[in-house]
């Protein structure tokens, strides 16, 4: 049986192993917000296989290091080797603490030693991981739109394989940072579902995050940041759904990332549409009220201020046709909205409502820029949201 979710520790364990220094600063240039597996469907079964992700980076640099979190895990893991490298090419060991082997206790985060390899931004880049024993990891993150692939059995982190199955969940994988001569400033993506979009390929046309249209807007216009997304699908901001809530993942998130300096939130609709609604296991989700959900809001903001950090607050899009709107929650989004355009907290607001709303029905998304649920923007209204942000507030 699976154990019950436990709320994040936002003082958790980072285990650094000791390794030489780097010449040159650390840049994340990818990353995914971890959750604990809910069911076995979710949870990532190896039994001495190879495990190998796709991700693109979003900074250039001469080396990158490895962020693996095995941080709800139950028991100790080991790590028998890893590598990255460009598709199509040889891959480069990665190592821990001057060794190709590491075992990662029960709860903890691990940073890799650097490798070396040159990359481009908005390269892509392929992880794999040997994994010698038999482990259920259900430390995950969704990516059913580039999925793990999983090898026969055997280490395959310096070779090809054909995948002998697939899942649609990521393990171990928090982030990639790349080395380069200077600091880059970090804008975090922050958000559920709708940032997160975890049905998007690698080369999906138009692109299908609109954090990614962000950060190669910016890189066309010559600005040094770099776009990381941190989001989950099924995200609340004040109460449990898909992993811990926005509040409570925010400082492993954002504050434990270098070089952040904004942070873009686009989080709520998850807490209004599901507020005191009947779950598929009969259990009924709790009924969030419109001054709890600005008080989350609030943490938030308060959060980012304490370290220096501007945050950026987005309008929640419309959402009337999807299966959990009401009457109710469409006035508590118009409220809310209300507050977030005039209240001052955030250091700037984009109506990003008014940029994919039905022209005919405010109330709506746009059906030219939505997968047809309603809710989900689909690659045109993701990249219509990318591009609606003023470039100009990340001064």
């Amino acid at each position: 049986m699976r154990r019950l979710w436990k709320p994040f520790v936002a003082a958790g364990a980072l285990l650094l192993v000791a390794a030489a220094p780097a010449k040159g600063e650390w840049t994340p240039a990818w990353s995914a917000s971890m959750w604990e597996a809910a069911n076995e469907k979710q949870e990532v079964a190896i039994e001495n296989a190879t495990v190998r992700f796709a991700v693109r980076v979003g900074a250039e640099g001469g080396a990158i290091r490895l962020r693996l979190s095995h941080e709800y895990g139950g028991k100790p893991l080991t790590i028998g080797a890893a590598s990255v490298g460009r598709p199509g090419e040889n891959a480069v060991p990665v190592r821990f603490g001057g060794r190709p082997t590491v075992r990662v206790p029960a709860g903890e985060t691990l940073i890799s030693d650097a490798a070396e390899l040159r990359v481009d931004a908005f390269d892509v880049i392929e992880i794999s991981i040997y994994l010698p024993g038999s482990v259920e990891l259900d430390t995950v993150h969704g990516a059913s739109g580039d999925k793990t692939l999983i090898s026969a059995p055997g280490n395959f982190t310096r070779t090809p394989f054909a995948a002998v199955r697939t899942s649609d969940h990521r393990p171990l994988l928090a982030g990639v940072d790349v080395l380069g001569k200077a600091a880059r400033p970090v804008i975090v993506a922050f958000g559920d579902s709708i940032t997160d979009n975890t049905g998007c390929a690698i080369d999906a046309v138009p692109i299908c995050r609109w954090g990614d249209v962000l950060g190669r807007r910016l890189a066309r216009v010559g600005k040094p940041h770099v776009v990381v997304t941190q989001a989950i699908s099924g995200n609340r901001v004040v109460s449990h759904g898909a992993g811990p809530s926005a509040v409570e993942r925010f400082d492993r998130d954002v504050l434990a990332l270098p070089g952040v300096t904004h942070v873009v939130i686009l989080e709520g609709v998850n807490d209004i549409g599901s507020s005191g609604r009947r779950r598929p296991d009969g259990t009924t989700a709790p009924t969030i009220s419109y001054e709890q959900l600005i008080d989350g809001y609030q943490k938030l903001v308060a959060s980012a201020h304490r370290r220096g950090i501007k945050a950026i607050g987005m309008t929640i899009l419309p959402f009337e046709g999807a299966n959990y709107h009401t009457d109710a929650g469409e006035a508590m989004r118009m409220r809310v909205n209300d507050w977030i355009r005039t209240s001052g907290t955030f250091d700037a607001v984009v109506d990003m409502e008014k940029f994919v709303a039905d022209p005919s029905n405010p109330k709506r998304l746009d059906p030219a820029l939505q997968r047809g649920d309603n809710l989900h923007p689909d690659g045109r209204g993701q990249t219509r949201i990318g591009e609606a942000v003023p470039l100009d507030i990340f001064e």
